[in-house]
């Protein structure tokens, strides 16, 4: 079987087996994120909105002509909220309306940048500053076969020639995913967001 992989920028729209494929895979593999809580059909506005901004990339990754994986990239943290303005409303209420308590109050955590506290001046500036990859994810049977690094290398390396970065931040919860960052990708620990139940890591990568 080939190790080929690509890369694809969804920049117009998605169809629909890249939708459900998403969808199955945030669901799947991306638990803890507020994504994974909502409806199908406020997924589906959300990447609508993400990829009609100019501010945040969606990659998908492709092995033998089959997706499996994909990332989102954002140029600064703060955009992952300001676009989605026009959802807050919805996404609150269908956390609600589901019992999400964990995730309502990790995102007035946020909102409020309380989630920072523990952090310097400097750090919080430039993790507010940088390109931050907020969500991946490669499908479970293709994981430890060296997809992640190379994908993640190659959109990096596709952003690059579009924005001009340096630095990349990242948060995981999961020692698995951090040990993924700091061993495979070279980033190296900088610092805690708070998060209930579990605070998250933050990772940075220095690209000069």
């Amino acid at each position: 079987m080939s190790n080929d992989i690509k890369i694809k920028e969804i920049t117009t729209t998605l169809n629909s087996n890249e939708f459900v494929f998403l969808c199955q895979i945030i669901k799947k593999e991306n638990t803890d994120s507020i994504l994974a809580s909502l409806s199908e059909s406020l997924i589906k506005q959300y990447f609508q909105i993400l990829i009609n901004s100019k501010n945040i990339y969606l990659y998908i990754c492709k092995k033998d002509n089959k997706d499996v994986g994909y990332v989102i990239f954002s140029r600064k943290p703060s955009f992952l909220i300001d676009e989605f303005k026009q959802l807050k409303y919805s996404i609150v209420m269908n956390l609600i309306i589901n019992f999400k308590v964990k995730a309502i109050l990790n995102i007035l955590l946020s909102l409020f940048k309380l989630d920072l506290i523990f952090l310097s001046k400097t750090k919080k500036n430039f993790i507010d500053s940088n390109f931050n990859l907020n969500l991946l994810a490669i499908e479970r049977k293709f994981q430890s076969q060296g997809i992640g690094k190379r994908f993640i290398n190659k959109v990096i390396e596709n952003l690059r020639e579009k924005d001009d970065f340096n630095l990349i931040t990242v948060e995981t919860n999961n020692e698995r995913t951090a040990d993924f960052y700091e061993k495979k990708l070279d980033f190296y620990y900088v610092g805690k967001k708070i998060r209930l139940f579990k605070n998250l890591k933050i990772f940075k990568k220095d690209l000069k």
